[in-house]
Formats: C-alpha cells, sequence, structure tokens
C-alpha cells in the first residue's frame, strides 16, 4: 500500500513498502534495428575483411544520431530546450568492435595497417557525443556500459529530473555485438542477439518543461521485492493492470530472466510477458519503452485498435529476484 505521495518539480513520487515509485512525463520514442550478417562475414575473413569496419563503425554512429533526430523532432523542443537537455546511454559492448579490429590489425600487419577514421569512434562514448552536437542538445552527457547499461541510463534521468537538475533527458541504448562478444555471451547465459543491432531513444520530462507531448507517463519503482508487491505499485502510478498488454523481461542472464517471467506473468495474467527480444540486456529497456512510446505503424490498425492502443501500458522488468527495477510506460 502506498505510504506517502507528492510532486516535486513537476514530478510525481508515492512511497510504495520499501519501494519508491517516481513518475515523469514520456515526450517521445523512436528505436532502429539493423542486420549485422554482412559485418558478422567480414569479421570472418580477416584481413579481407578489414576495409569494410569503418563504413559499419559509421553506420551505427549514423543510425543512433537519426533515431535522436526523430526523438527530439517529434518531442517538439525549440532551440533553447534542446540547449539544457542532457542525454544518458547506456550499452553492453559499447564501440569494442572497434578494439577488435584495431588489435587484430596490429597483431597481424602492424601499425601501418590502422584505420586512422576509426579511432575517433573508439570510446562508448563517441555516439552519445556525435549525436548530442549533431542536434543541439547542450546538457550534461552520460554513458553507462555493462548488462544494466540501459536500465541505469533510465535510472540516472528519473534521478535528474526528480532532484530538479534537469527539465528533459533523453535516455538512449545502442548495441552491435560482434561473432567474439556472441561467443562470450553465450558461455556467461547472458541472452543476446549478435544478428542485428538495436539503436534507441526515448525523450523524459517534467511537467514544469513545456515540451510538447500526448500526455504519456513513465513511472519508475525500484527496489520491488516481488510480483505480489505490484498491484500497490501500480495503484501509486496510476495504471490500471487490465491495461497492461505487455511485460518485456531484461534480466541479466536466462536464469534470472525465467525467474522473472513466472514471477510477473502470475502478476500480470492477462498480459503477453516475454522476455528479450533485444540485441542486449542493456538495450532492451529502452527499446521496449521506445516501442510503446512510438508503436510501429504497420502494427496500428485504424479507428477501434487506436483507441485500444491509447490505453495500452507496457511494463519492463529488469534487476534481480528480491530486487526488480519495474519501468510503466503508458
Amino acid at each position: 500500500m502506498s505510504t506517502g505521495a507528492g510532486t516535486a518539480a513537476g514530478v510525481g513520487t508515492a512511497a510504495v513498502g520499501a519501494a519508491t515509485v517516481t513518475t515523469v512525463r514520456l515526450a517521445a520514442g523512436g528505436s532502429d534495428r539493423f542486420a549485422l550478417d554482412e559485418a558478422a562475414r567480414n569479421r570472418a575473413r580477416g584481413r579481407a575483411g578489414w576495409p569494410a569496419e569503418p563504413e559499419l563503425t559509421r553506420v551505427v554512429v549514423d543510425r543512433f544520431t537519426d533515431v535522436v533526430g526523430r526523438v527530439v523532432a517529434a518531442a517538439g523542443l525549440a532551440a533553447a530546450a534542446r540547449r539544457e537537455t542532457e542525454i544518458a546511454v547506456g550499452t553492453l559492448y559499447g564501440m569494442a568492435r572497434v578494439g577488435e579490429v584495431m588489435h587484430e590489425q596490429l597483431d597481424e600487419a602492424g601499425p601501418k595497417w590502422l584505420a586512422p577514421e576509426m579511432f575517433v569512434y573508439y570510446s562508448p562514448h563517441s555516439l552519445v557525443s556525435a549525436a548530442a552536437v549533431a542536434h543541439g542538445l547542450g546538457g550534461a552527457a552520460t554513458t553507462l556500459l555493462g548488462r544494466d547499461g540501459g536500465m541505469q541510463a533510465l535510472l540516472h534521468a528519473v534521478r535528474r529530473l526528480a532532484t530538479g537538475q534537469a527539465d528533459t533527458v533523453l535516455v538512449g541504448a545502442y548495441e552491435a555485438l560482434t561473432p567474439f562478444a556472441d561467443a562470450a555471451l553465450d558461455r556467461l547465459g547472458v541472452p543476446h542477439h549478435a544478428q542485428f543491432g538495436d539503436v534507441a531513444a526515448v525523450l523524459l520530462g517534467r511537467e514544469a518543461a513545456g515540451a510538447a507531448g500526448d500526455g504519456r507517463r513513465l513511472s519508475l519503482a525500484r527496489g520491488v521485492a516481488s510480483g505480489r508487491a505490484l498491484p500497490d505499485v501500480l495503484d501509486a502510478a496510476g495504471v490500471d493492470p487490465a491495461a497492461v498488454a505487455d511485460v518485456r523481461l531484461c534480466g541479466a542472464t536466462v536464469a534470472v530472466q525465467q525467474a522473472a517471467r513466472a514471477e510477473f506473468g502470475a502478476a500480470f495474467p492477462r498480459a503477453r510477458t516475454w522476455v528479450g527480444g533485444a540485441s542486449s540486456p542493456a538495450v532492451g529497456p529502452v527499446c521496449a519503452l521506445a516501442e510503446a512510446a512510438a508503436p510501429p505503424a504497420a502494427a496500428t490498425e485504424p479507428a477501434a485498435a487506436e483507441g485500444e492502443a491509447a490505453g495500452r501500458a507496457v511494463a519492463v522488468v529488469a534487476g534481480r529476484p528480491g530486487a526488480w527495477d519495474v519501468v510503466l510506460a503508458r
């Protein structure tokens, strides 16, 4: 049961047992997916495939920059608001494919074979910087690495909004795994897909920000002990359990995801409860929220289905048993 509620600087907060539910505005979202089959074939070719690597690296940067631009435009952010907008991005493997190729080139052929145009993309923060500069996002920029990178980026953004340190924060995620990363994650039991890459972004804001939007909300519940706590979490977030159509599970390992599937499937008996669906656990939460904010046009039927979509809610579950992070978008 909720033990307290309040609103600070346009952000709603409520205490639910040991958990805290924070609600902000979800202004816009967008995502993109691209095949990595050709990239995998080039990596397998060794030296013969090296010339193709700089182009793929630029593709990842360009796709992410394009998605950020679409999200910022859809939210209607003016130039002045963009200059104050922060950006927080999560990724598991970052731009480590650049490091892989550079190491291989140095080991096999020496420094004269290195492609200088790849150096600028070596850092995992390079995509974030490129997108921020391209679209005039002048606030603080942060990149978080690891299996929980996307959820950590969301947590960081909501914390910045709730403490009044930012009015708008763009949360992003990207992944483009290599064959080496694919094999390593298989051994670790981390659910992922190496056949495609993902880029995604959502724009979050406080009510006081005054940006354009259609009333969508995102609620983040930290430290949810179990699925049994969900009725109170939903009540604090103002979400009808029957409106939750999809539950996306983004646990760090297959075992964690299966535990969550049983627990949260029972809590949302009418929802589709499914595992992963993204290229890594780091991008899963942001991809799911981006799809909720901007569902694919092909999946939208006119008239009645539009009204149905308007009341649809998506839940994203990450973390670990006994300390789940649950994100609700509607």
